[in-house]
């Protein structure tokens, strides 16, 4: 990786949330501390669904209002949504068409929260070949640009997320990525995925996206995991998932 690719890494950050969901900043502020930061390329991602009630979440009747917000400012324009446990998301195609970028997070199956849920799950090897089976219906979609923490598991497994993310997992689900043209983001909060993840990502020409799925000001361009597993693993440049929207 050239200087000038490094330098292209440290101002990226496509996945931040504002108060419009569940961050503690307003859309203004988050701007201002990315300019401070030195970011040039900035994608305000605020959670949103549409299909079903969901707390912290931008509703329908809510799109215009966060659009309208975004057209203000110079930001890529953005939404990070719910992909569903049958692999639909929760976003409708005509919506799609006022964004920049539409970023998937898988947060629950079976019930089971994928963030402070102890809840036991019973066949862990079942539960994961949801997941996989999950997320690739979900790039089949034809909607996301990007899927966060593709390899994030609920707490009860998440200490076996080695062994239970399996070379063959890794590599199904990957193959879907490229077949799909939808690019895995290098989520900067939860450190994932890991390098077998990204490796095989490389083999195959998969995009990599750099978010820092921000929710406190201080995480705004916080993308020192991706910074540095791209420069240790020598991403070349047309492998940085950049928005068709800037070119």
């Amino acid at each position: 990786m050239s200087s000038r690719d490094s330098l292209l890494i440290e101002r990226i950050d496509l996945h931040i949330h504002t108060s419009f969901s569940d961050g503690n900043y307003s859309v203004e502020e988050a701007v201002k501390i990315a300019e401070i930061k030195g970011l040039k390329i900035v994608a305000i991602t605020d959670h949103y669904s549409e299909v079903q009630y969901r707390s912290n979440r931008i509703t329908r009747s809510q799109f215009s209002r966060y659009v309208q917000t975004l057209n203000n400012f110079t930001v890529l324009k953005g939404v990070e949504v719910e992909i569903l446990q049958d692999g639909t998301v929760s976003i409708s195609k005509n919506k799609v068409k006022e964004l920049d970028i539409v970023i998937g997070g898988l947060h629950s199956i079976n019930n089971i929260k994928f963030w402070g849920d102890y809840s036991p799950i019973w066949d862990p090897e079942r539960f994961v070949e949801k997941v996989r089976v999950t997320l690739i219906k979900s790039m089949e979609s034809g909607i996301l640009d990007v899927i966060a923490h593709a390899s994030w598991l609920p707490e009860i497994i998440r200490k076996e997320t080695h062994r239970k993310i399996t070379k063959d997992w890794i590599e199904s689900v990957v193959d879907a990525f490229c077949d799909e043209g939808v690019a895995v983001e290098l989520n900067c909060a939860w450190k994932v995925p890991d390098e077998r993840f990204v490796e095989y990502c490389v083999k195959k020409g998969v995009k990599l996206s750099i978010g820092s799925d921000a929710h406190q000001r201080l995480m705004i361009g916080k993308t020192d995991y991706a910074i540095n597993i791209l420069k240790k693993m020598k991403v070349p440049e047309d492998l940085i998932f950049i928005p068709t929207s800037l070119f």
